[in-house]
């Protein structure tokens, strides 16, 4: 009896401690269910203001996710122009933390779909994949914009975790997308778990092979699979990467092998100073003028 006891407890500590483990490790960086009220970038003041401001004018529109979840976003297409910009904000942050991007588009003549990502505001789900679901959810909103308008062109812009799910859909090339920018996106998923562990001292290959195990069994991906620099090497869709080389979150040295891999038209832009997802407030005049510039010479050449 008292030998049954013994093996019983090397199994917990074994098996269901490890596994715990992983499953806390799961519920930290991809569950969503705890709390749906994430950061707010601007916290009070006129930016936040202006932003809401905006998406108030806006209309809501649904579409149903692949896996059957109801996905929110908004719909500013006043301007009529059949010119449109789709963007992502970011991980746990809210559909107000592009808007110094969005509304500045909007005022130049393009019409505008800001989304809430999955788990995130009014879309559905607790359970984030850190881009492979979300790029699938990006490539429905694109046809959601083609069924609107056949003729269509369309940029996407995505920031952080936004960024990383607008490398993963572009390599998909999508029908009707003419341009592309990312600011701040990770190469891997496992790079970017690794480089956390890491920053904190904490041993992270036997912890990762692991967790990554436990999300395939638990949610149905892993974090291996999920390669931004892998996916821009299979498109030529006009690309602006954008990185703050003082972001000490997704490291800066991550662009590097997604701008090297992306096969077609590309510019880079590596803000001074600028910490994660920071450089459309550190330079909004110079962010909002290389972008659109971007994106107006790519809409301009689809027209020629």
């Amino acid at each position: 009896m008292k030998h049954s006891l013994k093996i019983l407890i090397i199994f917990l500590l074994i098996v269901l401690i490890p596994l715990s483990l992983a499953e806390i490790f799961l519920r930290y960086a991809l569950y969503t269910g705890f709390d749906r009220v994430f950061s707010d970038p601007y916290g009070d003041g006129s930016e936040r203001d202006e932003a809401k401001a905006f998406l108030d004018s806006c209309r809501d529109v649904y579409i149903t996710s692949e896996d059957g979840l109801r996905l929110h976003a908004y719909l500013y297409d006043e301007n009529k122009s059949g010119k449109y910009v789709i963007t992502m904000h970011g991980y746990k942050d809210t559909a107000l933390y592009n808007g110094i991007f969005y509304r500045y588009m909007a005022c130049h003549g393009y019409d505008v779909l800001v989304l809430d990502v999955r788990g995130h505001g009014e879309s559905e789900g607790v359970w984030l994949s850190m881009g492979k679901w979300e790029s699938r959810d990006l490539l429905s909103w694109i046809d959601f914009i083609r069924n609107m308008d056949e003729s269509a062109k369309i940029a996407l812009h995505g920031i952080s975790m936004g960024g990383a799910t607008v490398m993963l859909a572009s390599g998909e090339n999508p029908e009707g997308v003419v341009a592309a920018v990312e600011d701040c996106g990770y190469s891997s998923v496992y790079e970017e778990f690794r480089f956390q562990l890491e920053k904190y001292h904490i041993p992270s290959s036997l912890i990762l092979r692991f967790v990554d195990w436990w999300c395939s069994l638990r949610l149905g991906f892993r974090f291996s699979e999920v390669v931004p620099s892998e996916s821009v090497a299979k498109t030529d869709i006009p690309m602006l990467f954008i990185h703050g080389n003082a972001d000490d979150f997704v490291p800066t040295w991550m662009v590097v092998p997604c701008y090297e891999s992306h096969r077609g038209e590309k510019e880079i832009w590596i803000a001074e100073g600028a910490s994660h997802a920071r450089t459309m407030d550190k330079y909004p005049e110079e962010y909002n003028r290389l972008c659109y510039e971007f994106i107006e010479r790519e809409m301009m050449a689809c027209q020629n």
